[in-house]
């Protein structure tokens, strides 16, 4: 399906698939919607913990792990994160995200391209507190019981 590039209301892109009509994050922000949905109410709700692990349905663009990221290293909490998405994006598409930039994350940068150029299915460390898992696989196959603190439902598509 085709894929295009867009920018979202608060100024951070997105990417829109016309065939069904949906976007990756909220066209009124997606780096606004991250931050409400599953910082605000998702990871500060842990802001007392030392570690925590985190099962995202949905890995999309990456953006909910890099602004995880950002905010565990804020707190010195340590991340177990695992990313489930069926249908990676390409990296052609992950350069045109601004996130770094919109985030005004410069120094973190390598780390957002790390988290892209990773391989699929392997425990990655991309830090000392943030280790990162991308498993390339449908929802319905996910069979982890009880392993996970915190779930980031970010399937796209009411449909």
């Amino acid at each position: 399906m085709k894929h295009e590039i867009i920018i979202t209301q608060d100024g951070s892109s997105s990417i829109y698939i016309p065939e069904l009509d949906e976007t990756y994050h909220s066209k009124f922000g997606a780096i606004q919607e991250a931050k409400h949905v599953f910082i605000k109410n998702g990871l500060d709700l842990f802001e007392d913990s030392s570690e925590i692990s985190i099962l995202e349905i949905g890995f999309g663009t990456g953006l909910n792990a890099f602004i995880t990221f950002l905010e565990a290293k804020k707190s010195n909490t340590k991340v177990n994160y695992v990313g489930v998405e069926a249908y990676p994006v390409v990296f052609n598409e992950i350069s045109q995200m601004n996130y770094v930039d919109e985030l005004q994350a410069t120094d973190f940068e390598s780390k957002f391209k790390e988290m892209h150029e990773s391989e699929w299915n392997v425990n990655v460390k991309i830090s000392d507190a943030f280790c990162l898992t991308k498993r390339q696989q449908f929802f319905n196959e996910i069979i982890d019981v009880e392993d996970f603190d915190l779930i980031y439902f970010d399937a796209f598509g009411y449909r």
